[in-house]
């Protein structure tokens, strides 16, 4: 009786744990990096590439960062000659496609950061989908030319 007891127990638990991973399967992530900034700066961004191998699109809701007060997805658009930063409520990825958060396009914004980061250093975010669904991607913090500071608008 105890063996029973104890299989439907393992049972029930695995399948929980299935049914919370349901949601993320087919969603991956792939070379995530953060943009290495002086240690007085506040604010960064995150890029990467999320594929969706499911049948059904994905739409990322929201992000989490342990380094950052606010993380808020962002994309760039051109308003007359200027390009300016939107915050998104979320960002749809393509049933057996893809989205690229890259400079200069979608990307997320790590706003607040509570702590200077380090260039080879790797800081932990979770994408958040409406599903549920959360996938970790664990980003390097890479040093990034010359270009101006991003400014939260």
């Amino acid at each position: 009786m105890k063996l029973l007891s104890r299989s439907l127990c393992f049972l029930t638990v695995f399948l929980l744990l299935s049914f919370a991973n349901a949601g993320a399967q087919g969603i991956t992530v792939q070379d995530a990096w953060i943009r290495g900034i002086p240690p007085s700066a506040t604010t960064t961004a995150a890029f990467m590439t999320i594929h969706n191998t499911g049948s059904d699109d994905a739409v990322l809701k929201s992000a989490d960062c342990d380094v950052a007060e606010t993380v808020q997805i962002h994309t760039m658009e051109q308003v007359g000659e200027i390009m300016k930063m939107k915050e998104m409520s979320e960002l749809r990825i393509p049933a057996n496609g893809q989205a690229i958060l890259a400079p200069k396009g979608y990307h997320i914004m790590l706003i607040g950061l509570i702590r200077p980061i380090n260039e080879g250093e790797t800081i932990s975010l979770s994408l958040n989908f409406t599903d549920r669904a959360t996938v970790a991607a664990d980003a390097v913090v890479k040093k990034w030319g010359s270009m101006p500071p991003m400014s939260h608008h």
